[in-house]
C-alpha cells in the first residue's frame, strides 16, 4: 500500500471517529435541551396551576352561594311583602333570580363547560317551577298564598334545582381537589 493511501485512510479514520463523536455530542445536547424545555414548561403549568386552583375554587364558592341565595323558601322572607299580589311576588323572585345569576355569570370562566349548562339549565328550570305553581294559584290570589304554595313546592327536595345544582358544584369542586 502506499504511504498517500495509508494517511487517506488515517485521516477517514480521524474523520469519521470525529463525526461519530460530534454526532453523540449533538444527540447528548439536543436531549438535554429538550429536557430542559420540558422542565421549564411544567414548572409553568405547575405555576399556573397554583395561581388558578384558588380561582378555581373560589368560583365553586360563589356558584354554591348563588344557589343558596336564590333558594326559594329562603329568597321569599326578603321580597314578600304584606297585601303583596302573588304576580308581584313571581315577579320580584324572578328579578332577583336573574340579578344573582347576572351577577356572578363570569365564573363560567372557571368551571367546565358541562357544569356551566347544568347551572344554566337549573335556573331556568327555577323560573320554569315559579311558572308553574303560579298557574296553580293564579295570578291574582294574594302573594301569601302564592308564597306557601312555592315554599310547599321547593321543600320536596326532588322538586329543587338550586340543590341539584349545589350537588354538580360539588362534585366538580371533587374532581379538581383530589
Amino acid at each position: 500500500m502506499s504511504q498517500t493511501l495509508l494517511i487517506w485512510m488515517v485521516f477517514a479514520g480521524i474523520f469519521l471517529s470525529a463525526l461519530l463523536v460530534f454526532g453523540i455530542c449533538f444527540y447528548i445536547q439536543k436531549q438535554f435541551f429538550a429536557n430542559q424545555a420540558l422542565q421549564h414548561q411544567l414548572e409553568i403549568q405547575k405555576s399556573s396551576v397554583e395561581q388558578t386552583l384558588p380561582l378555581k375554587l373560589q368560583a365553586y364558592e360563589r356558584l354554591t352561594l348563588l344557589f343558596e341565595r336564590i333558594h326559594i323558601p329562603t329568597l321569599i322572607p326578603k321580597f314578600k311583602r304584606s297585601k303583596m299580589s302573588s304576580g308581584e311576588l313571581q315577579a320580584a323572585l324572578m328579578v332577583a333570580i336573574q340579578q344573582e345569576f347576572e351577577h356572578n355569570v363570569s365564573q363560567q370562566i372557571y368551571v367546565s363547560e358541562k357544569l356551566w349548562q347544568v347551572i344554566a339549565a337549573a335556573k331556568q328550570e327555577l323560573f320554569n317551577q315559579i311558572e308553574e305553581v303560579m298557574i296553580k294559584v293564579a295570578y291574582s290570589e294574594d302573594g301569601d298564598i302564592y308564597s306557601n304554595a312555592l315554599v310547599e313546592h321547593f321543600a320536596r327536595r326532588e322538586n329543587d334545582p338550586s340543590r341539584k345544582a349545589i350537588f354538580a358544584i360539588k362534585q366538580e369542586a371533587r374532581l379538581l381537589i383530589n
